[in-house]
């Protein structure tokens, strides 16, 4: 049952192949073997065992991968910490892990630092960098000559021994255990762990490599963070079980993606959409552009424009787009080589819906986000051509559909539920997602639902941004959505503001200020808009946002003073000379 076994299995089939490619650098399955053994046995001597949690702050390296291979190892549970975030959702999301060790890599050692007495408030006892000493030594020495004490540890997990772990040592690990907690950004607020166990991440990786029919032959390029469950549990997963080599990048780099993918002979590209605009928006090289090996490009949000224009570019002629999220209880795909079904995220013909049911649109309020029962008190289903919610089944008994949750975090596991959706015991799953099908069976993603929306890559929560912002001196009252930008993939942050002082100058250096020492900074609002009335709320409390978005910053609908966030870290006045610059996509967010 254990994942780690699939990787095992390929250390014994394969053990001097190739198994990862990190900035010229190649391991092969033996190497990330040994070098798990080593970090496993520090792990154990520390008194890390089954089931015990430890935070890992960690930049995309084959560092991460070996600290997760040698928690799996031991059967305990890796936190995968979003290493962009700092302050209170830092402190919220190591709190959640609830563990007393933290790992880090030493460059991140800032965020850290800045929080560090409130962290060792949270009970981490030991706070150690997997950073190599001597690569610290070396090329940070001028930090550790300074004379504050030092808030870490070395691991110096190098001189553990190597001698391995036996297969029966895992024996007892169930579907249900964890792999790792990976944080998902939703509807109520602070980033929640979701729960990867090993039954829905076996088949997750089962699945994609039989779809994309993956073999030991290919090489993956993945530039995705390994944070999230897409850059980690697909991207390396499915090499544990293919036997294929990852060819994985510290983060997305337009000038690197296709060198290294040419240098590297890779097979397979792994993308999110924004990626992809990015690579598209290129100065085109007709001698370069289609000079690689690339068969099969996987991944989400690929818009139907950008599509084409990859395909056409590039010449990558098949794609295959899903959709899932962390705690997901099922999933849509579309393995498409031809112009049907660009920017569907799912094809769903009676084959599919026979082997795959439990998947509805329904409707939805989109000002209150509650779902729009019947008399009978069950959901209405959308007809085709009909945006509403996605909902997927929760169904205990089957494992292709269990609903694991949240860790620690009860109540928001079960406000994502609702029970007799369509039958008298039943129940369902809310993604919070706006999607609507066509009468040939294509699914396409609308829009997120509730306080959720991606930018550059990530999901934002609105409702942690604007409990940020809230303590900005002068705000009487705040509330934070996405918008569209012309050229742009997913939606950019918004943000209304009820000031409660007129010095609005001041306010909006205070502002800037905060929210670049506060927030990630694809998390920064890109534009404010300050409110001369109170701002509308619904009987239960929440803001009313569905207007606020449809105006977004069209001068024609917004008469309100608009401000603008800039490359140099400031809010400045937003007009119709800045609204051109945004259409003819001469500005930059």
């Amino acid at each position: 049952i254990s994942m780690y076994n699939r990787f095992e299995d390929q250390c014994l089939l394969r053990p001097y192949s190739v198994a990862l490619i990190f900035e010229d650098h190649s391991y092969t399955w033996r190497d990330l073997e040994l070098a798990s053994n080593r970090m496993a046995h520090w792990y154990t001597a520390r008194g890390i065992g089954p089931k015990d949690r430890v935070a890992m702050f960690m930049s995309n390296s084959p560092l991460f991968v070996i600290s997760w291979l040698a928690l799996l190892k031991i059967k305990a549970v890796a936190a995968f910490i979003n290493n962009q975030i700092v302050g209170p959702v830092l402190l919220h999301s190591l709190k959640t892990a609830n563990s007393d060790l933290l790992v880090f890599d030493y460059e991140l050692r800032g965020a850290l630092e800045e929080s560090i007495l409130d962290i060792r408030e949270l009970g981490y006892k030991t706070i150690v960098t997997v950073t190599p000493k001597d690569q610290v030594l070396t090329r940070f020495d001028e930090y550790l000559k300074g004379p504050e004490e030092r808030f870490f540890d070395f691991m110096e997990w190098q001189q553990s021994s190597a001698e391995g772990f036996s297969r029966a040592s895992r024996e007892d690990v169930v579907i249900g255990d964890a792999v790792a907690l990976i944080y998902t950004s939703g509807t109520t607020g602070f980033p929640k762990a979701a729960v990867m166990d090993h039954g829905r991440c076996t088949l997750a990786i089962s699945v994609w490599t039989g779809i994309c029919c993956i073999t030991e032959k290919d090489r993956t390029y993945d530039c995705l963070p390994l944070y999230h469950s897409a850059g980690a549990i697909i991207g390396i997963g499915q090499s544990w079980i293919s036997g294929s080599s990852v060819v994985l990048a510290r983060k997305f780099s337009t000038t690197g993606f296709w060198k290294d993918v040419r240098e590297h002979d890779v097979t397979l590209i792994q993308y999110i959409g924004e990626l992809c605009r990015y690579l598209v928006n290129t100065p085109e090289n007709p001698e370069l552009d289609k000079a690689h090996k690339v068969r099969l490009m996987f991944g989400n949000g690929l818009r139907p424009d950008i599509w084409r224009k990859f395909q056409e570019r590039f010449g990558v002629t098949t794609v295959f787009e899903s959709y899932t999220m962390s705690e997901a209880t099922s999933a849509l795909f579309n393995l498409t080589s031809g112009e049907d079904g660009a920017g569907a995220v799912g094809f769903r013909g009676p084959l599919v819906r026979a082997f795959q049911g439990g998947l509805r649109i329904v409707k939805v309020d989109l000002d209150t986000e509650e779902l729009i029962k019947d008399k009978n008190g069950y959901c209405i289903e959308c007809a085709p051509g009909e945006t509403g919610e996605l909902i997927t089944l929760a169904d205990s008994k089957k494992m292709e559909n269990r609903f694991v949750g949240y860790y620690n975090q009860p109540k928001l596991s079960q406000a994502k539920l609702i029970q007799n959706a369509f039958v008298q015991g039943d129940q369902y799953m809310r993604t919070g997602d706006l999607l609507y099908r066509t009468k040939d069976n294509f699914w396409y993603f609308a829009d997120r639902a509730g306080d959720t929306f991606r930018w550059k890559g990530e999901n934002v929560s609105t409702a942690e941004v604007a409990d940020t912002l809230g303590h900005v001196e002068g705000i009487a009252s705040c509330t934070v959505y996405g918008v569209t930008v012309p050229g742009q993939d997913g939606r950019a942050g918004m943000v209304a503001v009820k000031l409660n002082e007129k010095a609005l100058e001041e306010f909006m250096d205070r502002l800037a200020k905060y929210a670049s020492k506060r927030l990630p900074s694809y998390a920064i609002p890109r534009f404010v808009r300050i409110c001369e009335s109170e701002l509308e709320i619904t009987g239960t409390f929440k803001n009313k946002k569905v207007e606020l978005k449809k105006e977004g910053f069209d001068l024609e609908k917004v008469h309100e003073r608009l401000y603008w966030w800039t490359p140099k870290g400031r809010y400045v006045l937003f007009g119709r000379k800045q609204l051109g610059e945004l259409h003819a996509g001469r500005a930059r967010l």
